[in-house]
């Protein structure tokens, strides 16, 4: 696949081999057995998967991360794509579905990725078990709603750990809702900042929360259960 957006790699500091296994990743991508991310135009490719997770290195605590967990990677959707930018990183790709689990491990062994996990279990299975407790940032893309989120993301969080949900604009209710969340499971306040992934991009967001308590061991609940019954009603 021909990458058709330059400013933005140069400007991140990716270099030309990055960029190369970056095509690579979207050939992939474009010639896996099933719509593995449900778009399948090169240029929509990189815009909504490439060039939106590369944003996320605009933000202090995914850039100064050892450990992340990209939670409900899909096709690997930021996590290979940070594991490029990222090297001396370790990044784990938590995904349920099994033939999603098997094309990014495929992917990590076409394109050399060596620093990337991939844990074929739901968030909440991950949470309960290795995971606990185990990284400095928690992704996720447009995964669910705020509390659902704050469920499956402040358990794998070490004490001043970061939550970074990407989403569009959430309303009012929400926002609420999360918070209340938050604060059950150990984190004080929500940030927001407005990503800017390529040219013309609008309404993304990341949405941040610092874990200043240790989680109740309670949480994360059975799964399912996170999703049924959110926190903060």
């Amino acid at each position: 696949m021909r990458l058709m957006h330059t400013d933005p790699y140069a400007a991140r500091g990716l270099d030309e081999q990055t960029l190369g296994k970056l095509a690579a990743l979207g050939d992939l991508i474009l010639g896996a057995e099933f719509n593995v991310t449900g778009i399948d135009e090169p240029e929509e490719i990189e815009r909504r998967h490439f060039l939106d997770s590369l944003s996320l290195l605009d933000l202090g605590p995914v850039l100064s991360a050892t450990t992340l967990v990209d939670i409900g990677s899909g096709a690997g959707l930021p996590a290979l794509v940070l594991a490029l930018a990222l090297p001396g990183a370790v990044i784990s790709a938590v995904e349920s579905q099994r033939k999603k689990c098997a094309f990014i491990e495929a992917a990590t062994q076409h394109l050399g990725v060596r620093n990337v996990t991939v844990w074929c279990a739901r968030a909440e299975d991950h949470g309960q078990g290795s995971g606990w407790q185990a990284y400095d940032v928690a992704l996720s893309r447009a995964v669910a709603p705020l509390a659902v989120v704050a469920e499956y993301s402040l358990p794998l969080l070490r004490l001043g750990g970061t939550m970074v949900a990407m989403k569009g604009a959430i309303s009012d209710q929400e926002r609420i809702q999360g918070e209340r969340a938050l604060g059950i499971l150990g984190a004080d306040g929500l940030n927001e900042i407005q990503l800017h992934p390529f040219e013309g991009a609008e309404n993304r967001w990341a949405f941040l929360a610092t874990k200043t308590r240790p989680t109740p061991t309670a949480y994360p609940r059975r799964p399912g259960v996170p999703s049924k019954r959110p926190l903060g009603m």
